[in-house]
């Protein structure tokens, strides 16, 4: 082992921009904690798992890699690989997504989270036509994907996704954008797995003549440092990079001993470290399709509210006070029970409640509905709200 476990090797792709701002921010960390740094590319021609083995054979005690695919034995020992099992030769660190036959320690960003929190955006505002560019098999695109269809889901609007191959490159955004347009049928919105595929969008769709956010919203994914030019100023979702090298050189010092915290290798889900929250960046490029009003024939200020819920809480009392979830005080509060609409409308200082759904849902006076349920519930009373000719906007939450 090197000067006690302080020689560290970090892979990554240097064609990434959000790859290098973590490798910047890792030399940040690496420093704080008394760790030398040892880099390692990967590419279309060289492996992750070349690369890391390179760096092992430098004398590496720990590796960091940025970002992992289905399939990789990183740091795997010859002599195990060969009796069919899979057994790294010192610790891994992935930063990215998690996969569940890899050995190793995973940090990262809540994905799902992410990608939910951008089409949430986007049906707040009024979109139903929602498209998603993929990230194809690079590291989190899957997760990404995954958000995006739930959110549809949970809104209602599962029979309007509509999905396009990408890969995390500008050119991939830009044939995506081509694609969109020679099929015609344009969507109103675009969620895209990551920034640089929504600056090559942008560029083509503004070439072609449509208005960003005018007669199409965008939104990214990462918020690297091209997503806040003027030119672009781009509706993205932030990931906590110096976090993400924080937890990883945390992770390293579990793994080596170096920490009184016992690094976790077993299991699905992040382990070693934390999940980091992502935060949505509202910017320039979203805003409520053209010509979309909250419901024909209706003034948005006379709307009238109802709650569908069964648990209130201050994240949802504070999600109720936000400024573009509901245009108006919430009116009605109908749950799965009496008594518990009446825990409720008592908390939210509401005079009317209801014992069952149905009953808001076909009241005649009540033009929108919140609904705050858990998981497929959600997505069951949303979907009979619309059929009863309601607004529907729908918790992150749930």
């Amino acid at each position: 082992m090197s000067e006690s476990g302080r020689l560290v090797g970090v892979v990554f792709g240097a064609s990434s921009p959000f790859e290098a701002d973590l490798v910047d921010e890792l030399y940040a960390s690496a420093d704080a904690g008394g760790y030398r740094l040892a880099l390692g590319l990967h590419s279309g021609t060289r492996t992750r798992e070349r690369a890391v083995a390179d760096l092992i054979e430098q004398g590496c005690d720990a590796v960091v890699v940025v970002g992992a695919e289905y399939g990789d034995r990183l740091g795997a020992d010859p002599a195990s690989s060969a009796t069919g099992s899979y057994a790294p030769v010192v610790p891994i660190i992935v930063v990215g997504e998690r996969i569940p036959d890899l050995v190793a320690v995973t940090i990262g960003t809540d994905e799902w989270r992410g990608a939910q929190m951008a089409v949430q955006h986007l049906i707040d505002l009024g979109h139903t036509a929602i498209a998603h560019v993929e990230g194809g098999d690079h590291p989190c695109a899957a997760e990404r994907l995954r958000g995006y269809l739930g959110a549809m889901a949970a809104a209602g609007f599962r029979d309007e996704c509509r999905t396009m191959v990408g890969d995390y490159t500008e050119e991939a955004g830009a044939l995506a954008a081509e694609r969109m347009l020679a099929e015609g049928d344009l969507p109103t919105a675009v969620f895209l797995a990551n920034d640089r595929m929504a600056i090559g969008f942008i560029e083509v769709m503004r070439h072609s003549g449509l208005r960003i956010p005018e007669d199409m919203s965008v939104v990214g994914y990462d918020d690297g440092p091209h997503a806040i030019l003027g030119h672009l100023n781009l509706t993205t979702v932030r990931q906590d990079v110096p976090g993400l090298a924080g937890a990883a050189m945390d992770a390293v010092a579990s793994s080596l001993g170096n920490s009184e915290v016992v690094a976790d290798t077993g299991g699905f889900g992040f382990y070693g470290a934390r999940t980091l929250e992502p935060e949505l960046m509202v910017r320039a490029t979203t805003a409520p399709p053209a010509g979309w009003l909250p419901d024909a024939g209706r003034d948005e200020g006379r709307l009238r509210w109802g709650l569908l819920a069964d648990s209130c809480d201050d994240v949802l009392v504070h999600e109720l006070g936000t400024p573009g979830r509901v245009s108006g005080p919430i009116e009605v509060v109908a749950s799965s029970s009496t008594a518990v609409a009446w825990e409720i409308a008592d908390r939210l200082g509401i005079m009317v409640s209801y014992g069952i759904y149905e009953d808001l849902i076909d009241d005649p006076d009540i033009d929108a509905i919140f609904v705050a349920l858990p998981g497929d519930a959600q997505e069951l009373w949303s979907h009979k709200a619309r059929e009863a000719g309601k607004i529907v906007r729908c918790s992150s939450g749930g």
